[in-house]
């Protein structure tokens, strides 16, 4: 009754974005220019034309695919997926600023100090990414090509557990599929060049995917691997806290699929969240990094992002007004007082707005965050860009609904595979972890600040499911594959 409920729920959801889809694009709109009349109709016709070609020729895809040695093929898909990111940052890196800026400098800061900067005492969620960064700064040298560098390889591992978790769960053909896809994805692409949580947030969702699922495509039972998953899970939620919808995904998928006493285990990830939150926030303050009673006093309540999230000036998105309200009341008065000046604006906001108001509102939240297939990429790349013309010449005139075409038009793709997966019969734990995890996404950023980059850390469960929603579960067609290779050798041998 659960896992229907997930699953209708998840339908839902899932038509709710498609629809705002259909009818709005966001692309143009995050690097500040106008989206032509004809452009949402035109892309939205070579959308439906290529999921056409997709359903019609897909049996013929799945068999080319199947011939093709998988060793092979998925290593030059790596190298050219290396190659493209390379040249984005060859030729649209960007000089360090906003956030990304203040987390690649923190790094040499820390580096050589010691000690985070005062930004992280309110911001202290971004201190894992800069010790991270200070790591590697340390291990090879602290300089921008070295991070990106190390962007390309997380990013480019990221494509190969997509891979390898589309495999086990629905065969190598799918598998190479959804590989084909995370390559020729617009915002792994162009988001080589900005170390952010984005994009490092990626192998914190599919290093414990990967560890969960068997080769059958199942959850393991093993108390040692879920508590491993659960761990990486939290470190994840730690980097960005949008992630905690993995692991309330995860419980809830082991509450659902265990038998009998072994339903308990789904207090094991929010266990391990708790322990390893108090650990790093043990390990910060006792090695000096930051000052606990700073960051008690004026760190940035959760409040803050809700609030944020109820401005209708800018759609539910960052606004620098209410940045330096609620920095001004942490200065003056108490995190007590704060919270609930933060509770009485945002119920402020609810009632100035009235219901017709609030549902328009998110509405048009729900269209920023969600029809946007360049993922807010672009508009990062077009602040202080390295070689300027470069990227003028990217996104100016023709070139540039070229690129916002297909971007759109990749977007409404993946989505409609999502709701393919009605077709599948067997909806294993994988299935419902996913599900959940865009639910999870769906409801959390409309209460919560949001913007459409922050959806990149969902995107690999989108283009698994979107893959094999099209293209089904082809395990069979994998062993009948292997087995006329092997008659094949045999025969040529007698």
């Amino acid at each position: 009754m659960l896992k229907r409920s997930i699953f209708v729920i998840f339908l839902f959801v899932i038509s709710i974005i498609i629809g705002l889809n259909l009818f709005s694009s966001r692309g143009h709109h995050s690097i500040g220019l106008i989206t032509p009349d004809t452009f949402n109709f035109i892309t939205l016709i070579g959308a439906c034309i290529g999921i056409a070609l997709v359903l019609v020729f897909k049996r013929q895809i799945i068999d080319m695919i199947s011939k093709i040695h998988n060793v092979f093929l998925v290593t030059v898909v790596l190298l050219v997926s290396v190659f493209l990111q390379l040249a984005v940052i060859r030729f649209f890196g960007v000089n360090p600023s906003w956030d990304f800026g203040v987390i690649v400098n923190s790094a040499k800061h820390l580096l050589a100090t010691g000690e985070m900067t005062d930004y992280f005492i309110k911001y202290p969620n971004n201190i894992l990414l800069v010790s991270m960064l200070a790591l590697v700064g340390k291990i090879f040298t602290p300089d921008l090509l070295i991070y990106q560098a190390v962007n390309v390889v997380l990013i480019t591992l990221s494509q190969y557990f997509i891979y390898r978790i589309t495999s086990k769960v629905a065969g190598h053909a799918t598998g190479v599929l959804s590989l084909f896809v995370s390559v020729s994805f617009f915002p792994y692409i162009f988001f080589a060049p900005i170390v952010y949580t984005d994009t490092i947030s990626l192998l914190f969702l599919l290093i414990p995917l990967n560890l969960l699922i068997d080769r059958n495509g199942d959850f393991r039972n093993h108390l040692f691997i879920i508590i491993t998953a659960s761990i990486f899970f939290s470190l994840g939620m730690i980097l960005k806290g949008s992630l905690i919808i993995f692991i309330i995904a995860l419980s809830i998928v082991l509450f659902i699929f265990q038998k009998k006493w072994k339903k308990t285990l789904f207090i094991l990830p929010l266990l391990t969240l708790l322990i390893v939150k108090l650990c790093f926030n043990f390990f910060i303050y006792e090695s000096g990094m930051i000052d606990k009673q700073q960051v008690q006093k004026y760190s940035f309540p959760v409040t803050h992002w809700i609030v944020m999230g109820q401005n209708d000036v800018s759609n539910g998105k960052y606004l620098k007004e209410d940045f330096l309200m609620t920095d001004q009341l942490l200065k003056t008065t108490t995190r007590e007082q704060v919270r609930e000046a933060h509770l009485n604006e945002l119920m402020s906001r609810l009632k100035e707005k009235g219901w017709k108001g609030n549902i328009q509102f998110i509405i048009q939240k729900l269209t920023h965050t969600w029809t946007d297939g360049t993922y807010y990429s672009l508009n990062k790349l077009k602040r202080d860009p390295i070689i300027p013309e470069n990227f003028t010449r990217l996104v100016d005139f023709k070139s540039g609904q070229l690129v916002l075409g297909y971007t759109r038009i990749q977007h409404i793709i993946l989505l409609a595979g999502l709701f393919f997966i009605a077709r599948l019969k067997n909806q294993n734990e994988f299935f419902t972890f996913s599900m959940l995890a865009v639910i999870g996404f769906f409801l959390f950023f409309i209460l919560w600040e949001a913007r459409s980059r922050y959806l990149v850390s969902l995107t690999p469960l989108l283009i698994m499911i979107s893959c094999i929603g099209y293209f089904g579960i082809n395990k069979k067609q994998a062993v009948s594959s292997e087995n006329e290779k092997k008659e094949l050798h045999h025969n040529t041998i007698s």
